[in-house]
Parts: C-alpha cells; sequence; structure tokens
C-alpha cells in the first residue's frame, strides 16, 4: 500500500522546520538564537503528527517568511541570506498547511448512527 501524501508533507515539513532552526542558529546573532528558540516548542507535536501543532505552528512560521522578506528588502549586503531564509520559511508554512489538507482528507468519513 503507497504511503499517503501527508506523510510526505509531514517530512518535508519536519525537514524545513529543522533546517531553518538550523540556518538561524548558524548565523549566530542574538535575533537569530531567539528566533530558533521560539522554533522549538512545536517540535514534538510535529515529530508526533499533531493536527493542532501543525495549525499553530505554521501561523508562527508566516512571521518568519515576513521577517526575512522585510530584513531582505532593507538590507543590500544579506539580500540572499535574508531572502533564502524567507524561502525556506515559506516551503515550511507550505508544508505545514499542506499536511493538515491532506490529513484531513485522508482521514475516514463518520459513519451515521
Amino acid at each position: 500500500m503507497p504511503r499517503p501524501l501527508s506523510q510526505y508533507a509531514k517530512g518535508v515539513g519536519l525537514a524545513a522546520h529543522l533546517l531553518l532552526m538550523l540556518v538561524l542558529v548558524v548565523q549566530n546573532s542574538s535575533l537569530a538564537w531567539l528566533a530558533a528558540l521560539l522554533l522549538v516548542p512545536p517540535l514534538p507535536g510535529l515529530v508526533r503528527g499533531r493536527l493542532y501543532t501543525y495549525q499553530w505552528a505554521s501561523m508562527l512560521v508566516v512571521f518568519y517568511c515576513a521577517m526575512w522578506l522585510a530584513e531582505g528588502w532593507f538590507d543590500r549586503g544579506g539580500r540572499t541570506l535574508a531572502f533564502s531564509i524567507a524561502a525556506l520559511a515559506a516551503v515550511d508554512f507550505v508544508s505545514l498547511v499542506l499536511y493538515v489538507r491532506l490529513r484531513k482528507r485522508e482521514a475516514p468519513a463518520p459513519v451515521a448512527g
């Protein structure tokens, strides 16, 4: 039996989330460390596949995407890095939302009783 599509979205979302944390830590600034620490609390729920965690984590990641887009727009020197991080955050966001949508679609229909 083939794996459901939601499992692929879960894997991509988890990988993007961890990679986003790693990229922020590698930057080695206090703001980047704080941003990386704020991504830690949803990790247990993301690993377990809890829909509620995926829903609120996607709202959290939207702010990361907006923050790094603004950073890239205003900082000409670090534009490539900032836009790359924003793109990674966008991939994280899309995969988190896609997992929730696919998982709800793949759930069996309730039996009317």
